[in-house]
């Protein structure tokens, strides 16, 4: 019962911090020229949870094989724990590395950040289409092919919403905003 329960209120916990994020504007880059969408901070905080998720079975494996108390299934022991951690491990890369993506929007395009390097740049004129995923983050495609993903955990989505009412077409912003979900860093800033 107590598992439910604090599976309930981490879900309530996440659903606060998830809506309070996305009607927060972006932050203004220094020189003033436009505009960085990032990951919210609670959202390292979970990466950094799941590292030391990681670090707890690697700890006992390395108890196990050190101090052996039970001579029988010692080795499938530090096995399925070692596991575990790798497990772990390989989704606190994920999370640290998807934290480190960061979108630059200002009046003249919009740009992909991989650890503050430009990997996608898309010019607002060569907008071909903005349509979403199957994970439901908006997907600004260009004429060249380039694809730039916006994740909806992003804080700033109200920002890169206004600048995308500014210079994309009608038709193609409200076909966009169709099926997205959820609707609420809609409403103008």
């Amino acid at each position: 019962m107590s598992t439910v329960l604090a599976a309930i209120i981490a879900a309530w916990i996440v659903s606060v911090l998830y809506r309070r994020q996305q009607r927060k504007p972006a932050a203004e880059l220094s020189d003033g020229t436009g505009h960085v969408l990032t990951h919210g901070r609670w959202e390292r905080v979970i990466a950094w949870v799941v590292l030391c998720a990681a670090a707890v079975p690697a700890a006992l494996g390395i108890y196990v094989l050190c101090r052996p108390t039970v001579s029988h299934a010692l080795h499938e022991t530090a096995t399925v724990l070692f596991l575990s951690s790798a497990v772990f491990a390989a989704l606190a890369l994920w999370c640290f590395r998807s934290a480190r993506r960061r979108i630059r929007v200002n009046d003249s395009s919009v740009t992909l950040l991989y650890g503050g390097r430009s990997a996608i740049e898309i010019a607002w004129a060569s907008v071909t289409r903005v349509t979403t995923d199957l994970t439901g983050a908006l997907l600004i495609c260009s004429s060249t092919g380039s694809q730039i993903p916006v994740n909806k955990f992003l804080v700033g989505i109200p920002t890169l919403v206004s600048y995308m009412r500014r210079h994309l077409p009608e038709s193609m912003y409200s076909g966009a905003f169709m099926r997205y979900k959820p609707r609420a860093h809609l409403d103008p800033i």
